[in-house]
């Protein structure tokens, strides 16, 4: 039943996360655009920034987990479980990745 439900709130996650990243990596720029002015020193700190986004996704991946727990009246948080449904829902967006995007 845990897998289950981690499974199901990391494909929540990922449907969410399509949609919380574009802002944030948005965000992400426009403050290493401000910060540095070489082109390729950008580059590198706006990857280095968008790890950013791993925390995020756990964070939401907990927050859909408390809610599901809230409705299935699960009487305990299991962080083993939200922690799961983060890396499955990063497992889905490195598959969309590889197959979509270019």
């Amino acid at each position: 039943m845990n897998m289950a439900i981690s499974f199901f709130v990391g494909c929540v996650t990922f449907v969410l996360m399509m949609i919380i990243k574009i802002p944030i990596k948005k965000i992400i720029f426009s403050v290493v655009e401000c910060v540095v002015d070489d082109e390729d020193r950008q580059y590198i700190l706006y990857k280095r920034w968008n790890t950013i986004l791993f925390f995020v996704t756990l964070l939401v991946a907990a927050v859909c987990y408390c809610y599901v727990a809230v409705v299935l009246k699960i009487d305990h948080f299991k962080w083993c479980c939200s922690v799961k449904a983060g890396a499955i829902a990063i497992a889905l967006y490195a598959v969309y990745e590889q197959w979509f995007e270019e």
